[in-house]
């Protein structure tokens, strides 16, 4: 081999060999380091192992009652950890909140619910209300207040209370007729709404009490009720305009989907005494 040392120069040649030897002299120590890594991680596993068996050997011992105490084994005999009711309570919270939340939320909406019931008002009389125009619904608190006046306490709490139903006949919009057609028949299958008032002559599926016969005299009677165009009634409900049809009527007792016919009878004998005061008011001009 062609020796190539008189072209290089001295420096050079002496550099590299420092750089060869210090090379050298890091991979040694990177070695001696890992190996002494290795050999203290035996040692501690050996360690950590053999205290382990010892610990094994004395919880049997302790168990078997070769010994009665052990140092090996201390938490054998330790008192268990007494807690704060602050940590108890917020122990608990931590593993149950999501059930606490749910218990808390549906315990809350049954005590809305029976508190709802038995505070809500219960009317003494329901009413329906059935016009084509908002007239008659504009007049909903002066209707009511003018029907109680005349009205008794059914229900014993007291006071007299009187609930109206206005339902639409105005089947000209038709994205609210068929909404209107099914609220009133659903009313229609109730038994307890018996009082209907309204400006409508022609009322399908109704049937009123005749009071003809029992009144032949007044002239306000008609098939299906009272008229009610009169000045005590266009006071009462501030209403100059009252059409002349607008009537007060009693529907015949019938067996519904919902009420017995003698259930619906019932509540015909508490609204007659009604009527008749309303139409002897109406007729004698007083309230």
């Amino acid at each position: 081999m062609e020796n190539r040392d008189g072209f290089i120069p001295k420096e050079d040649i002496e550099f590299e060999r420092e750089l060869r030897e210090q090379e050298r002299e890091e991979k040694e120590l990177r070695e001696k380091l890992e190996a002494e890594r290795r050999e203290t991680e035996e040692k501690e596993r050996a360690e950590y192992e053999k205290n382990l068996q010892d610990k094994k050997i004395e919880l049997v011992k302790l168990r078997q009652g070769v010994i009665e105490s052990s140092d090996v084994v201390k938490e054998v005999h330790e008192e268990p950890q007494k807690l704060t009711f602050g940590q108890k309570i917020s122990g608990v919270w931590y593993r149950s909140k999501w059930l606490i939340i749910f218990i808390v939320v549906v315990a809350a909406a049954f005590a809305y619910i029976i508190y709802d019931s038995a505070t809500a008002v219960q009317p003494d009389f329901t009413v329906l209300a059935i016009s084509d125009d908002t007239a008659l619904y504009y007049r909903t608190v002066e209707l009511e207040e003018f029907i109680e006046s005349f009205a008794d306490d059914i229900n014993g709490d007291g006071k007299v209370n009187v609930m109206i139903y206005n339902i639409s006949t105005d089947y000209s919009d038709a994205t609210m007729a068929s909404s209107n057609q099914v609220q009133l028949m659903s009313q229609l299958m109730t038994g307890e709404n018996v009082i209907v008032v309204s400006d409508n002559e022609e009322l399908p599926d109704f049937e009123f009490i005749d009071f003809r016969e029992r009144f032949p005299d007044d002239e306000r009677i008609t098939e299906r009720g009272l008229l009610l165009s009169s000045p005590l009634a266009k006071e009462k409900l501030k209403w100059e305009a009252m059409p002349d049809s607008l009537f007060i009527g009693i529907r015949s007792p019938e067996k519904l989907l919902a009420t017995a016919k003698e259930q619906m009878q019932a509540h015909v004998d508490d609204a007659t005494p009604v009527f008749e005061r309303i139409r002897e008011a109406v007729e004698s001009g007083e309230e």
